[in-house]
């Protein structure tokens, strides 16, 4: 009866650990697993500065998905620094911390996942005028070299 009780409280113990090492695996797996690459809008932005000699962009009309605002973040900004404005938990998918070649336009989805899509500088800078854009206040100002 003893061995039956010994047993029993070894496999809660085990049952307990094994929930514990997912618990913190999944904390900190859901910032990596909540940023996706938009290779389409990362594709026309950069068209766009490069062959378009306008002063403004409405990003809105290139984005085609329903989200709630897009941040721009220039180079050499520290991850701690990106959360701290998204105040949510994200991973910087690129390093922006040591990188000077690009800007990151990072849009946040009405679920709270991430899209992001990189700038490449070299063609021109985006400029918002304000913290972040909204799908109804979507224009971005265009620099170019």
């Amino acid at each position: 009866m003893r061995s039956i009780f010994i047993i029993k409280k070894k496999v809660i113990i085990i049952i307990f650990c094994v929930l514990a090492i997912v618990g913190i695996l999944v904390y900190f797996a859901v910032p990596y697993l909540s940023v996706k690459h938009d290779k389409e809008l990362e594709e026309s932005l950069n068209k766009l500065i490069k062959e378009d000699n306008s002063k403004t962009i409405d990003i809105g009309d290139l984005i085609t998905y329903n989200w709630e605002r897009a941040y721009m973040f220039h180079p050499y900004t520290e991850e701690a620094d990106m959360k701290d404005i998204l105040g949510l938990k994200f991973h910087d998918p690129v390093g922006m911390a040591l990188r000077d070649d690009v800007e990151l336009l990072v849009v946040v989805k009405d679920d709270n996942t991430f899209e992001y899509a990189k700038i490449q500088r070299g063609n021109g800078d985006l400029s918002m005028g304000v913290e972040y854009i909204t799908p109804k206040n979507d224009v971005v100002e265009i620099t170019h070299p």
